[in-house]
């Protein structure tokens, strides 16, 4: 209840909360709308990009909800309310497992509400793969705004790089040449973009050993900024 109240007093906040919603809403009305005025307009066939639209689009969503708390922490961390709950049952442990656990949850939700409502592709079990790595990015794109930043506006200014760098992942996957695809394997919105791209295309092998990289890149990244923030924390 309490961040519910905070992101209510705080418009940047009320965008993370709210962003993932209305971006469904939109794609849901928009692309068929825009779809159709370019097919009529300058004969360009939208649909065929569905699939690069679709993953753009929802690699979006856990970066917004990462935004919105990474930004809590760190007003908690300015407020010094971090060193409270550390005193409480709670304790800093059962604080940074609820503060991950809520996003991760967030987009799991989200994320399969948005493949299932847009209708820019078909649900089938390989999406389950995708949906697993973003429901990760969420938490680590959290705490990764929260270990560095000292203050909200270094936050926000961190966040719109890691926002290029988010968009980067299914662009490099779809349009970039295949024997250039290795430059973005540090990008962890390619493992999702990689997953889905090959899973659509029939690969099932390959996408199971994609993901299976991508799980551990993920866990990866997310173990080392949360040692990062209980650094900073302390």
């Amino acid at each position: 209840m309490n961040d519910i109240r905070h992101a209510g007093n705080d418009p940047v906040l009320m965008v993370g909360f709210l962003g993932p919603i209305l971006l469904i809403v939109l794609t849901r009305y928009g692309f068929p709308m825009a779809a159709q005025w370019l097919e009529a307009s300058y004969s360009f066939d939208l649909t065929v990009y569905g699939h690069f639209a679709a993953v753009l689009l929802i690699v979006t969503i856990p970066m917004l909800l990462g935004m919105m708390t990474g930004l809590l922490m760190l007003d908690e961390r300015d407020e010094n309310v971090i060193s409270y709950y550390a005193v409480t049952p709670l304790m800093k442990r059962g604080y940074i497992s609820y503060r991950l656990t809520l996003p991760t949850i967030l987009s799991a939700l989200l994320t399969t509400m948005f493949i299932l409502s847009v209708g820019l592709t078909k649900f089938y079990w390989g999406i389950g793969l995708v949906l697993v790595l973003l429901a990760f990015e969420a938490p680590w794109f959290a705490l990764l705004v929260a270990a560095f930043a000292a203050n909200k506006v270094e936050g926000l200014a961190l966040y719109k790089i890691g926002a290029l760098l988010f968009i980067a992942g299914p662009i490099v996957v779809f349009f970039v040449p295949d024997v250039w695809l290795w430059v973005g394997v540090w990008i962890p919105t390619y493992w999702p973009a990689l997953v889905f791209s090959t899973g659509t295309s029939g690969h099932s092998f390959a996408s199971l050993i994609y993901f299976s990289i991508g799980f551990l890149y993920h866990v990866a990244i997310l173990f080392t900024v949360i040692r990062l923030f209980i650094k900073r924390m302390d």
